[in-house]
C-alpha cells in the first residue's frame, strides 16, 4: 500500500489532506464516544449497585426474620406443650401466639407448625393447612439432624405462583431432646414479588438461586433465561460469574449465610445498536470529509502534477542512460528553478559517468590481479617445511609427488591468465588435496564429479581451492576420517559447485554472516571473501558463494556463476 501511495503525487496530496481532515477528526470521536461510554458505565454502575443493595438488604433483613421468628416460636411452651400431645393450651390460644409473633412477616411468607410426622396442624394461611412433609427425607429430615439452626431449601419443583418455592424449616425439641414439631415458613412466587415490588423496572430481571445455582425464584428477564444454568457452566469453565449476558449486565450478590445468591440483571446502556448509530454518524461525517478532501486534492494535483510528471518523464528517461536529455519550463517559480538546476545536473552526471567508467575499468583490472595473486603464504610454508621433514627424515617418493603438486599449483597462480577451463581448476584443486592428504596423513578423502559438459567452461581461475582449502582448516581441524566433495551441475544459465565436508559443521550465526556478506564481522575467511569477491566483479550481486548446512552433518558451500560466460558486459 505504501509503494502503491509513494508512486503518484496525486494520490501523496490526496493521503496528505486526509490525514490532516479526518485523522482528528476519527481520532476525537473515537475518544468522545469511549469517554461518553465509559462516563455513563459509571454513573448506571453506581445505580446498580445501589439497587443491588437495596434488594440484598430486604432480602437479608427477611430472613434475618425468619431466624428470629422461629427461634422465638420453637421456644414457646404453649406450642412446645401442644406439640408434644400433653395437653397444652386450647387450639386458638396456639394461633394468638403464632400470629403474635408472625406480625409483619404474615404478609411476606406463610408460617406453618408441623408435627413430628410431618403434618401441619397450625398455619397462618389456609392453603398449606394440613399439608404433609416426610419427616424422614427432605428438610424436615434436615432440620432434625440439625438442631439451633434454620434450614433453608428450594422446593424441587414448581407448576405454578401458588407453589411453594422456598421453606425455613427449625426443630422444636422437647427437654429430652427429641423432635416434637417443626417450624416451617414457606414463599410462594407472589411472596417474591410482593417482597421485590418497586425494586428492579421491566426490562430488568431478578433471580434468586440456592448455592447449587438452581433457580429457587426468577422474575422479569431472568424469568424467560435458565440464568441459573448459565452462571453455572461459567462456574464450571472458570470464567468470570459477573460477565455481560446477552446485552445485560449480571450482578451477583451472596445472602449472608443462607446459602441463597441474588442476581439482578440490568440491560447494557450501550447495546451493539447504539454503537453502530454512533459509528454511523462517524462514518457520514467521514464520508463527507473524504469528498471533500477528493475534491481539494485533485484540483491542487493538476495544478502541480503537470511540471513534475514532465520533470519524472525527463528524469525516467536519464536513468534510461539518454544523458541528453534536457527539461525547458516557461516559469520562474520553484519548478523553473528545479528544470534548471535538472539541466545542470544531466551535464555534470554526463561528464561524470564518462570519467567513471574509464576508472572502473581500471579498478577492476587491479583488483582482480590483486586477489588472483594472493595465496595463502601459511600453506606455502607448511608445505615446505612437510617437504623438507620427509625429504630428511624419511627419503621417500612423496617428497616428488609434494614437489610436483605445489609447481604445479604455484604455475597456476602466477600465470597471466585470468580464466581456464573448470577442468584445469579442478585438476588444481586435486593437486592441493594431495598435498595435504600427504602433509595430514591421510587423515581425509577427496572426490570431484564434473559431468563432462561442464569441464570446457571458463572460470576465474583459483576459485574452488581457496573453499577446499577453507573446509581443510575449519571442517576437518578435528576429523580423523574426513570426506571432502566437489560435485558440479547447472541448469543451462547458471553453473553450481558444491563444495561439501563431512566435518564439524559451522555455527549458524557465522553462516549468516557469511552469506549476507559481512566480512567485515568475520575473521578468518579470507580465501572465501576473494572467491566471492571476484565473482562479484566479474558477473554482478546475482553470483557469488552461499554455505548452507546439510541434514547429514557437515557444511556446505555453493559456488553460483554464470555458465559459459566469462564476463559481464557491465563494468
Amino acid at each position: 500500500m505504501k509503494e502503491f501511495i509513494t508512486k503518484s503525487f496525486k494520490r501523496e496530496l490526496l493521503v496528505s489532506f486526509l490525514g490532516v481532515a479526518l485523522l482528528p477528526l476519527i481520532i476525537s470521536s473515537l475518544f468522545l464516544i469511549q469517554m461518553f461510554k465509559m462516563k455513563l458505565d459509571r454513573d448506571y454502575q453506581k445505580q446498580d449497585m445501589a439497587q443491588v443493595q437495596q434488594i440484598d438488604e430486604k432480602l437479608t433483613t427477611l430472613f434475618e426474620n425468619f431466624r428470629s421468628v422461629t427461634e422465638k416460636l420453637a421456644a414457646d411452651e404453649q406450642i412446645r406443650t401442644t406439640l408434644a400431645g400433653k395437653g397444652g393450651a386450647p387450639r386458638s390460644e396456639v394461633y394468638a401466639r403464632l400470629y403474635q409473633e408472625t406480625v409483619g412477616l404474615r404478609e411476606r411468607a406463610e408460617v406453618e407448625l408441623y408435627t413430628p410426622d410431618g403434618i401441619c396442624q397450625y398455619s397462618t394461611g389456609t392453603e398449606l393447612f394440613h399439608t404433609r412433609l416426610l419427616p424422614y427425607w427432605g428438610i424436615l429430615k434436615v432440620s432434625a439432624a440439625h438442631p439451633d439452626e434454620l434450614i433453608i431449601r428450594r422446593e424441587q419443583k414448581y407448576t405454578g405462583e401458588a407453589d411453594v418455592l422456598l421453606r425455613a424449616s427449625r426443630a422444636i425439641w422437647d427437654e429430652a431432646d427429641n423432635p416434637i414439631g417443626f417450624v416451617v415458613i414457606s414463599m410462594t412466587a407472589k411472596n417474591f414479588e410482593e417482597i421485590l415490588r418497586g425494586d428492579y423496572g421491566t426490562q430488568d430481571g431478578v433471580c434468586i438461586l440456592n448455592n447449587f445455582f438452581e433457580t429457587v425464584y426468577a422474575a422479569g428477564a431472568a424469568g424467560r433465561e435458565d440464568i441459573g444454568t448459565v452462571l453455572r457452566g461459567r462456574l464450571l469453565a472458570g470464567e468470570r460469574l459477573d460477565g455481560s449476558y446477552q446485552g445485560n449486565r449480571v450482578y451477583i450478590s451472596r445472602l449472608g449465610e443462607t446459602g441463597l445468591v441474588s442476581v439482578l440483571l440490568r440491560p447494557e446502556l450501550f447495546t451493539a445498536d447504539t454503537i453502530r448509530s454512533m459509528y454511523s454518524v462517524l462514518l457520514v461525517m467521514a464520508g463527507a470529509s473524504l469528498l471533500l478532501c477528493i475534491a481539494v486534492s485533485e484540483r491542487m494535483s493538476n495544478h502541480l502534477s503537470w511540471p513534475i510528471r514532465r520533470l519524472n518523464l525527463a528524469m525516467h528517461r536519464l536513468q534510461q542512460g539518454e544523458l541528453d536529455t534536457r527539461l525547458t519550463f516557461q516559469r520562474t517559480d520553484e519548478f523553473g528553478q528545479l528544470s534548471d538546476n535538472f539541466n545542470t545536473m544531466a551535464q555534470e552526471l554526463k561528464g561524470y559517468m564518462e570519467q567513471q567508467v574509464s576508472q572502473q575499468k581500471k579498478l577492476n583490472d587491479v583488483q582482480i590481479a590483486m586477489m588472483q595473486a594472493q595465496l595463502n603464504p601459511h600453506f606455502l610454508y607448511n608445505t615446505l617445511d612437510t617437504i623438507k621433514w620427509i625429504a630428511k627424515a624419511n627419503h621417500i617418493s612423496e617428497l616428488a609427488t609434494l614437489a610436483a603438486k605445489l609447481a604445479k599449483i604455484l604455475r597456476t597462480s602466477i600465470s597471466k591468465a585470468a580464466f581456464i577451463p573448470l577442468s584445469d581448476e579442478m585438476e588444481l584443486v586435486e593437486s592441493y588435496t594431495e598435498i595435504q592428504r600427504i602433509r595430514f596423513n591421510g587423515r581425509f578423502t577427496f572426490s570431484y564429479d564434473l559431468p563432462q559438459q561442464y569441464a570446457a567452461c571458463m572460470v576465474p581461475k583459483l576459485i574452488v581451492q581457496p573453499v577446499v582449502e577453507n573446509a581443510v582448516i575449519h571442517g576437518l581441524a578435528e576429523c580423523e576420517e574426513g570426506i571432502i566433495c566437489v560435485r558440479v551441475s547447472g541448469d543451462g544459465a547458471r553453473l553450481r559447485i558444491e563444495v561439501q565436508d563431512n566435518g564439524c559443521g559451522i555455527d549458524p550465526e557465522r553462516m549468516e554472516l557469511l552469506n549476507r556478506r559481512e566480512w567485515d564481522k568475520i575473521s578468518g575467511h579470507i580465501g572465501m571473501y576473494n572467491v566471492d569477491t571476484i565473482i562479484r566483479l566479474h558477473y554482478g550481486e546475482d553470483y557469488g558463494i552461499r554455505v548452507e548446512q546439510p541434514a547429514e552433518g557437515g557444511t556446505r558451500v555453493v559456488i553460483e556463476l554464470p555458465a559459459g560466460k566469462e564476463v559481464s558486459e557491465r563494468v
